[in-house]
């Protein structure tokens, strides 16, 4: 059986020449398993590249580090909206949400 396509284009960047940021990304996507096991084990960000960048896996900074953590596993764990919300009209059937302007005040509701 063929490995994974990430599998291969980690291995394909390591032979071939590539750009910094390609190899950097690469370097992380093969590690991914392990940082993500690591980081569920409550360890924390700076920990874990440490040791890694104390065992040469990794030669990027911590800075850049933090953002492939922070891009490749924390913003898809939290719920992104898959297109760009429209705004309702207001008297749409599906109704509206929010704060409605009332130039006429309630005399009920103030203070």
């Amino acid at each position: 059986m063929e490995p994974r396509l990430s599998a291969r284009i980690a291995e394909r960047v390591k032979t071939h020449p590539a750009s910094p940021r390609e190899r950097n990304r690469a370097v992380f996507l093969a590690l991914l398993p392990e940082i993500r096991q690591a980081l569920d084990e409550g360890w924390s960000v700076i920990t874990i590249w440490r040791t890694l960048h104390a065992e040469q896996k990794v030669t990027f900074s911590y800075q850049a580090f933090r953002l492939y953590v922070n891009k490749l596993i924390l913003t898809p764990a939290r719920a992104r909206p898959t297109s760009p919300s429209l705004p309702r009209e207001p008297g749409s059937a599906k109704g509206t949400t929010g704060f409605t302007f009332n130039p006429v005040p309630n005399k009920e509701e103030l203070i």
